[in-house]
């Protein structure tokens, strides 16, 4: 059985692309999924530009940290704003309605979820990106379809 630290070791630039999707203008690589790790973590590196973050949602069973290694972002957890810069990490627990929006041309975040598992949101509703780089064009997913498949993951997404 494999764990998250030999896979990370054994990441190549053709495995990270294997392991990378488009996702609303986004290109997300997982570095290590619920797979590699029992289960207990998935970690990811989200990329993009305005316009390529998520509606206000809550998760029922996950708790996020973003580490913000690129640009700034403006990170909304319950009533508080946060902004963030390269170097700054928020913690997004479960059960709290939380976002974020990009507030530079370009930012590049480690996110951190325990547990794994919601990894397979965006392989669900993304698509194997072509290279490892934002895609030229947002592949389109429609919010009625983002709320059908988050609810398998219990997650709500807020209007």
């Amino acid at each position: 059985m494999g764990t998250a630290l030999l896979s990370l070791q054994q990441t190549s630039t053709d495995s990270r692309l294997a392991r990378s999707i488009w996702f609303r203008g986004a290109l997300i690589t997982v570095h290590a999924d619920s797979q590699d790790t029992n289960g207990q973590f998935a970690l990811f590196e989200m990329s993009g530009c305005p316009g390529a973050e998520p509606p206000l949602h809550v998760h029922e069973n996950e708790d996020e940290m973003f580490y913000v290694l690129e640009g700034r972002l403006h990170a909304y957890r319950g009533s508080e704003e946060m902004t963030l810069d390269a170097g700054d990490s928020a913690f997004l627990p479960r059960r709290v309605p939380h976002t974020f929006k990009i507030a530079s041309n370009f930012a590049r975040a480690i996110v951190y979820v325990t547990p794994g598992g919601f990894e397979g949101y965006f392989r669900d509703l993304g698509e194997p990106a072509g290279k490892l780089a934002l895609p030229n064009y947002v592949p389109l997913v429609s919010i009625p379809e983002m709320v059908r498949v988050a609810k398998r993951y219990g997650i709500t997404i807020f209007p």
